[in-house]
């Protein structure tokens, strides 16, 4: 089990050029987004591990919607990629093997995560405001 940053680094290369192919079909990417977070609601013991996946799945929305595009091509593509190896059957660790089995897919998560902390955490502050925003009152001028 070789879960070295190199061999990381080589599977997040892979499923980003892999997401090229998603980045611009928005109804193949929902099927991907649909399965990863499905991945993790099984998996209830490790969706504090998965927590990044959440707001992988959130920025690729944004990003795809429109809302959001403060991100570079590079970095949704990863993000893309680690979705696709998260839902792949097909991993360095099978899945079905207890104990070990997500602990690839973990791997690059948390790899991609680091990779990209900078602008996950862009994306993470823009949602926060755009949360804030929609819960905040509206106040209008005549009230004051």
């Amino acid at each position: 089990m070789d879960l070295s940053n190199e061999k990381l680094k080589q599977q997040q290369d892979q499923y980003a050029e892999e997401a090229k192919d998603y980045i611009d079909r928005p109804k193949k990417t929902k099927s991907i987004l649909k399965r990863a977070n499905n991945s993790i609601q099984k998996n209830s013991s490790l969706s504090l591990v998965f927590s990044p996946v959440r707001l992988f799945i959130d920025m690729v929305r944004s990003y795809q919607s429109g809302e959001y595009r403060n991100i570079r091509r590079t970095t949704i593509l990863k993000v893309i990629g680690a979705l696709i190896y998260l839902v792949s059957p097909i991993d360095l660790i099978p899945d079905f093997i207890l104990g070990f089995g997500f602990a690839d897919d973990i791997a690059i998560i948390l790899f991609v995560t680091k990779t990209i902390f900078e602008e996950l955490t862009r994306f993470s502050d823009w949602q926060d405001e755009q949360q804030k925003a929609r819960t905040q009152p509206i106040q209008s001028e005549d009230a004051y």
